[in-house]
């Protein structure tokens, strides 16, 4: 547990979805709520315009003139170093997952709290959305272990994910305010341009589960649709419509990959499309520590993204391979009773 809040760090995202002048307000509460007396963080909209007039002691770190997600690395490497209690982290999925895979390179175990601001916040490095904020108070929080999934790409680590690593062809962000399905190609090179959600399947593809000795095919050819991992939650047990997913979560299994014919992320599928779409198929396996699947030939274009960061535009050379990482970070979460 943290045992006082007097010296925190503070990482506002500037562009998350619900805006910056949310990101802000939500930022000073916090640290009120909370009762910290000296703040390290970022210039400018990257924490320290949350704290304008505030009573207390201000640090700031500039970063030179990264700007976006290597800001917000930049910012986490330099809280690794400060020795503060915990570190607040304002914005989406995709934020937390970049300061959680700064924390793991670094081995840092200062606990993150997170509070979303994004498009989704469904990560379970989400202590609270904005509108929570308030809720916060030391003696109702708790630190907890938080396991991720760690996605490599012919080899190489390119992110840790707290909700889900999934490939296909679009993400869920904000345009105009409106939150809409996004090209992630479009996304990577900084523009954000509406997209239609589409198979990655071809002839060649293949979704393999391997562990030790043994291999299990889950899909292949132009079956796949989408491939998301994720975890299995407590709040699947009783529901048995979810499938695998809900053994899992009974079993205390850490996660799960579906393969799914329909690309599943996405939100502005109509109810009529829906009704009239072919049936969904899909299959399932769970995961563990033993385990990772293994995703060969996708279609050329196809993005691996972690926690909705596009990270990699891939081909159909591309091998990426998906495994779970046990209490990876410390999180901060309200005291369960």
């Amino acid at each position: 547990m943290v045992e006082d809040w007097l010296r925190v760090g503070l990482i506002v995202n500037p562009a998350a979805g619900s805006g910056i002048e949310v990101a802000l307000h939500s930022a000073r509460n916090a640290v009120a709520a909370l009762g910290a007396e000296e703040v390290c963080t970022g210039v400018g909209q990257t924490g320290a315009d949350a704290l304008a007039g505030w009573h207390g002691q201000v640090r700031t770190y500039g970063g030179g003139a990264a700007s976006g997600r290597e800001q917000t690395c930049a910012l986490a490497r330099w809280l690794a170093d400060q020795r503060v209690a915990a570190v607040i982290v304002v914005g989406g999925d995709g934020t937390l997952a970049d300061v959680a895979k700064v924390f793991i390179g670094l081995d840092c175990r200062t606990p993150v709290l997170g509070i979303g601001a994004g498009s989704t916040n469904v990560g379970r490095l989400i202590t609270c959305r904005t509108a929570e904020v308030r809720q916060l108070h030391s003696e109702n929080l708790e630190t907890w272990e938080v396991d991720c999934l760690a996605a490599t790409a012919n080899g190489n680590l390119l992110g840790h994910a707290f909700n889900d690593v999934v490939i296909g062809h679009t993400i869920v962000g904000t345009i105009d305010g409106r939150i809409r399905d996004i090209e992630a190609a479009e996304h990577m090179r900084g523009t954000h341009k509406a997209g239609t959600p589409r198979s990655i399947g071809t002839n060649k593809t293949r979704v393999i589960r391997r562990s030790k000795g043994s291999e299990t095919l889950v899909a292949q050819g132009r079956s796949v649709g989408t491939v998301v991992a994720g975890f299995a939650e407590p709040a699947f047990f009783g529901k048995a419509v979810t499938g695998g997913i809900c053994l899992a979560s009974l079993t205390g299994l850490a996660a799960g990959c579906l393969v799914s014919s329909l690309p599943l992320v996405q939100v502005e599928i109509s109810a009529a499309a829906l009704l009239q779409a072919a049936p969904v198929v899909s299959s399932y396996v769970t995961l563990s520590e033993e385990t990772s699947i293994v995703v060969e030939n996708v279609q050329d274009g196809a993005v691996l993204c972690v926690d909705g960061n596009p990270l990699r535009r891939l081909n159909e050379a591309d091998r990426v391979v998906i495994s779970v990482r046990k209490g990876a970070v410390q999180g901060i979460r309200f005291r369960r009773i």
